[in-house]
């Protein structure tokens, strides 16, 4: 008798029918996959190279906001302004400075005496007090213009 021969060894598996493929639709998804890849990294290139303004820039900015403001509001916002400059300088240690050592970190950092000998003694001394002077000193405002403009950051 000759061997019995699998009636299973024919088959073939299962297999589902060949997908058309078009060339324009493997062109399209790929145009539209590279196009959402660039969105993406110029989104991620911008998020981490955006520009930033100076201290010398924001120092201005924020001075000549600080101008529209009544005097002694006027001279509190100068002062965050110049406890910003000197932060961002030297330091949080140097911007805690209080007193004479204020002053004397004030005139290092601008190059200046204006803070420990004269009219700037306001951001020393009394800011919070009752004013001893004139309560609104434009010199004093164009001053700190000039002190800040010429900022080397």
């Amino acid at each position: 008798m000759p061997p019995a021969e699998d009636p299973l060894a024919g088959l073939r598996a299962l297999h589902l029918p060949p997908e058309p493929s078009s060339f324009w639709s493997d062109l399209g998804f790929a145009a539209i996959v590279g196009l959402l890849l660039a969105l993406f990294a110029s989104l991620l290139i911008r998020w981490i190279a955006k520009p930033r303004l100076s201290l010398r820039a924001s120092a201005v900015g924020a001075l000549q906001a600080a101008n529209a403001l009544a005097p002694e509001d006027r001279r509190a916002a100068q002062a965050a302004v110049l406890r910003r400059v000197v932060r961002t300088v030297e330091g949080e240690e140097a911007a805690r400075a209080d007193g004479g050592d204020w002053g004397a970190t004030l005139d290092r950092v601008f190059g200046t005496d204006l803070f420990t000998q004269r009219n700037g003694r306001v951001f020393v001394e009394g800011l919070y007090g009752k004013p001893s002077g004139p309560a609104d000193d434009p010199e004093l405002d164009r001053e700190l213009g000039a002190l800040v403009a010429k900022l080397r950051r």
